[in-house]
């Protein structure tokens, strides 16, 4: 079977699996979503996955999960436990088994259709063999459909040292190095607007990544997206200084001038009237194309339309775009390099001083840390994804509801710790319950983000809160900046905190805020208590012990809800002389009626006081003293539901 363009597609026509390795982890089995569960098992699965066809012994397979530092004779038999729960599983969704066993090792066996990385390849070598043949529209677009595959940072919720730095980072070079063909394929034949967006999210995610950062530079200097453009160079630079201790190459320098002596005032020739054409491809560097497998068949053909976009100023005549920071000696005010005057034996006018760009602002990252481990969220985790898009061109708000102990706010902010990549300019974190448990005002929160986002008008404070709406989405524009806003108690009190275009924001609550739903399009997703085996497994991973029945006694009490087993695990870490089972005694002990929910009911044993409704809200004593110490009214601080 025969897909477009010549692509092979294998000869299954439905597939028993989906795999997804170009982004998150995902797996489907017999068309359901595969939820994995456990880092040291889906390290396992990844590894398989990714040598896919091949045989890998079980010591490679133990430092991808174990790390090559960790030895020791009970990682084999730890491995093949992992290994036959991972054949259960699919063996019970597939009906057959999936991971073999084969000298010494495993392996996975996967079509191309079953397999977002090998599809990739796939149409990477149909787009090679058609640039070979001079077929450059078909080279272009078989590149755009293999990029459209990559999804975000590869495997970025598979945890592993070893495993990123010997499996996953030579994927991701490979992956950069296809987008520097597809895109400098895409330039060649005019398609600017394309790759300015195609690699946006990309070159955000590898600043320091020159040849993909000047393509970036001049798609966007033909598109007449100067600002852009400068600012994709700043970015670089930074991230180039603050990374490897560098400064940007000759080939980027020179598209930074060709962008930086823009003249877009000067219309192009004032005497025929007619505007100059943009800036060839000398002034923006031709070694990405010469050098990748695009141009491997010969030189493609500069069908280029005519750019709108005028060529550089010229200060008496036009000056070679040319600048190696190794030669080019700095101004003396050490703010730049001065290009050198002309090439050797082409006379010329000394070139102007060009600085560098303006600093930006610092990047505000206000989140709060990653809370620890999440167990049984991997739906949740999945639903975020999809409807806010994180690594979309139009990221969305969403509702994540849920009652209180559900572990809401831990669970956006886990989610929000994950996705940090994909929002380079800002993570905001906003609380929008006061100390005292009542709502914040949103003109009290919008005066703290503006505080933050423009610092210089602190002492401007909007009149109304539509002034201080207005103004947040303005110091938003053209940004990609996540906003996490916790808490929150009503729509009125979300709707004017709300970011523009090009950003997300993720709203937490225990009520449906449905006036947000009809009214501004929030999507929305629900988180309920873990299941049983969910609720052992956390409470098993935050004691640092295996599980039992005695834990899976303490999660039933706990209604499976992952802030009273937070709580638990508390009681027993502050009571070493106590057991598991002395926990369930107690909390089976407490009136129903004075502690109507599992929340409470742990707060009560925690002696969280006599007010019973302060239980229910999820409170807990703040004073210090010994856990049978009484407290005082004032004592009382919130331990968040997530």
């Amino acid at each position: 079977m025969q897909g477009g363009c010549g692509v092979s597609l294998g000869g299954r026509a439905e597939p028993r699996v989906r795999v997804g390795l170009l982004g998150r982890l995902t797996v489907e089995a017999g068309g359901e979503p595969l939820l994995l569960r456990g880092n040291k098992r889906r390290a396992l699965l990844a590894t398989l996955l990714l040598r896919a066809g091949h045989t890998v012994s079980a010591e490679v397979l133990a430092d991808r999960m174990w790390g090559r530092n960790t030895q020791g004779k009970d990682r084999r038999g730890a491995l093949q436990v992992h290994v036959a729960r991972l054949r259960a599983l699919f063996t019970e969704k597939l009906g057959a088994p999936f991971v073999l066993g084969d000298d010494g090792g495993y392996r996975v066996e996967l079509l191309e259709q079953e397999c977002d990385l090998l599809r990739l390849r796939s149409l990477v070598r149909a787009a090679r063999d058609a640039a070979r043949e001079g077929d450059h529209r078909t080279c272009t677009d078989l590149y755009a459909r293999s990029l459209e595959l990559w999804r975000g940072p590869v495997l970025v919720d598979v945890h592993g040292h070893t495993l990123h730095e010997e499996e996953i980072a030579p994927i991701t070079e490979e992956l950069l190095d296809v987008a520097e063909e597809g895109c400098a394929a895409a330039l060649a034949l005019g398609d600017d607007e394309r790759v300015a967006v195609r690699i946006r999210d990309i070159t955000a995610d590898h600043p320091e990544r020159e040849p993909l950062a000047r393509m970036r530079m001049a798609a966007l200097h033909r598109c007449g997206r100067r600002s852009e453009a400068l600012r994709v160079y700043e970015r670089t630079r930074r991230a180039l200084a603050e990374r490897q201790g560098a400064e940007p190459g000759g080939e980027l320098c020179s598209v930074y001038r060709a962008v930086l002596l823009d003249d877009p005032g000067s219309g192009g020739d004032r005497t025929t009237g007619r505007a100059d054409t943009g800036p060839g491809p000398e002034a923006y560097g031709n070694t990405a194309l010469e050098s990748s497998g695009a141009g491997s068949g010969g030189p493609v053909a500069d069908t280029r339309r005519p750019s709108t976009v005028p060529r550089p100023r010229s200060f008496g005549r036009r000056l070679p775009l040319v600048c190696t920071p190794a030669t080019a000696p700095r101004c003396a005010c050490g703010h730049g390099y001065v290009p050198l005057p002309a090439h050797e034996g082409v006379p010329g006018p000394a070139a102007p001083h060009l600085p560098e760009p303006r600093s930006t602002p610092p990047v505000p990252s206000v989140l709060p840390a990653d809370p620890g481990p999440v167990i049984g969220r991997n739906a949740a985790l999945a639903d975020l994804d999809r409807l806010a898009d994180p690594y979309g061109d139009r990221p969305r708000p969403v509702l994540l509801r849920g009652p209180v102990g559900t572990g809401t706010s831990a669970l956006a902010l886990h989610w929000a710790h994950s996705v940090l990549d994909a929002f380079p300019d800002g993570q905001l974190y906003v609380d929008l319950r006061g100390p005292d448990g009542a709502p914040r005002r949103p003109g009290e929160v919008q005066r703290r983000l503006l505080r933050v986002l423009d610092p210089g008008t602190a002492d401007r404070p909007p009149r109304d809160t539509e002034e201080g709406a207005a103004r947040i989405r303005g110091a938003l524009a053209g940004r990609r900046v996540l906003v996490l806003l916790d808490h929150a108690r009503s729509g009125e009190q979300v709707r004017r905190l709300l970011p523009g275009p090009g950003c997300a924001a993720v709203v937490v609550s225990r009520s449906w805020l449905t006036d947000l739903l009809v009214r501004d399009g929030v999507r929305a997703t629900e988180v309920g208590p873990l299941g049983a085996g969910d609720a052992a497994l956390l409470l098993a991973t935050l004691l640092d012990r295996g599980p039992g029945p005695d834990l899976h006694a303490l999660a039933q009490v706990c209604g499976g809800l992952p802030l009273a087993l937070r709580m638990a695990v508390a009681w027993l870490r502050t009571r070493p002389g106590h057991t598991v089972s002395d926990l369930v005694r107690a909390v089976e002990g407490v009136d129903p009626a004075q502690a109507r929910t599992p929340v409470a009911r742990m707060a009560s044993v925690m002696h969280a006081g006599p007010v019973a409704g302060r239980r229910d809200r999820g409170e807990v004593p703040a004073a210090p003293g010994s856990p049978g110490q009484s407290v005082g009214d004032t004592s009382y601080v919130w331990l968040s539901s997530g």
